[in-house]
């Protein structure tokens, strides 16, 4: 009887040594910041850096950048060390880019095999948004400003670059 219980413990034990390595395994991806995109984005970057989502979070009073409500869609988030990523940047559309930023993705073969990076991209983490994505933050509800919002248009005017020369815009 003895033997069957310590046997027992020794396989939760184990069993919980496994579940507690996979969590870690699988812990969330973290947020870059731009300068990592813009390392192979140099064209998508330029055009982001002069659109209002660059300048999201400096649009916002001193009392507003206090408040939860609007920094909430004014910036992206803390990168992993903690420093926090002002403006909507890369990551606040295409999810946090610690996993898919590697070269074994994120590479020039991209092109010559669309459907496989991009579904390696997107296992990694790589949102594409969607109308449904964008309305988080772009709504009537809870803010003022709200001028309305059309997701096709919108798409010209934050990558204007890849709508003219490809998803790569490199």
């Amino acid at each position: 009887m003895r033997k069957i219980s310590l046997s027992i413990l020794v396989l939760a034990a184990v069993l919980a040594i496994a579940l507690m390595a996979t969590a870690q395994e699988k812990a969330a991806p973290t947020l870059v910041g731009p300068d990592k995109c813009k390392m192979c984005h140099k064209d998508i970057y330029t055009a982001w850096e002069a659109s209002g989502h660059a300048k999201a979070f400096t649009k916002l009073s001193a009392e507003e950048q206090k408040k939860a409500e609007c920094v909430g869609c004014h910036v992206t988030g803390a990168d992993a060390t903690g420093k926090m990523i002002e403006g909507v940047t890369c990551e606040s559309c295409h999810g946090a880019g610690s996993e898919y930023k590697s070269p074994k993705i994120m590479t020039k073969k991209w092109k010559d095999d669309v459907a496989t990076y991009k579904k390696a991209a997107m296992d990694a983490g790589l949102v594409y948004p969607t109308a449904e994505l964008c309305t988080k933050c772009h709504k009537a509800e809870g803010n003022a400003n709200f001028k309305g919002f059309d997701f096709e248009k919108a798409k010209a005017l934050v990558h204007p670059v890849a709508a003219t020369t490809g998803a790569a815009g490199k």
